[in-house]
């Protein structure tokens, strides 16, 4: 695996365990975590599309990847289009599999 990809899941894995840290509780409701955690969202979904451009395979190894990129894309292009469901599941439902998937391929060390 190339650095810049290692260093692109790394980045993705940090922003991942700061949504974990963010969205309890009613965050949904608190309009400056909704914020922060759509912003760690984009933050993930780029991470992912920078690797799918430079090495495609290592996406397979992460569950749900090119739905987060389609996540980013919505949440930069269609903000008009927000769904808060659609936003709550990825975080609630998909997001602890993606942290374990992206501990397995980079692991977690001096991570947050």
């Amino acid at each position: 695996m190339r650095l810049e990809t290692r260093q692109n899941l790394a980045d993705a894995r940090v922003a991942a365990g700061e949504i974990l840290g963010l969205a309890v509780g009613s965050w949904q409701e608190d309009r400056k975590t909704a914020l922060a955690v759509e912003r760690l969202l984009m933050i993930v979904g780029e991470a992912f599309a920078r690797v799918r451009a430079a090495e495609p395979g290592v996406l397979n190894a992460i569950a749900d990847a090119h739905k987060d990129i389609g996540l980013r894309n919505v949440l930069a292009h269609g903000y008009d289009d927000l769904d808060p469901v659609r936003i709550a599941a990825a975080v609630e439902e998909s997001l602890p599999l993606l942290v374990a998937d992206l501990e397995s391929l980079v692991g977690n060390d001096g991570l947050a």
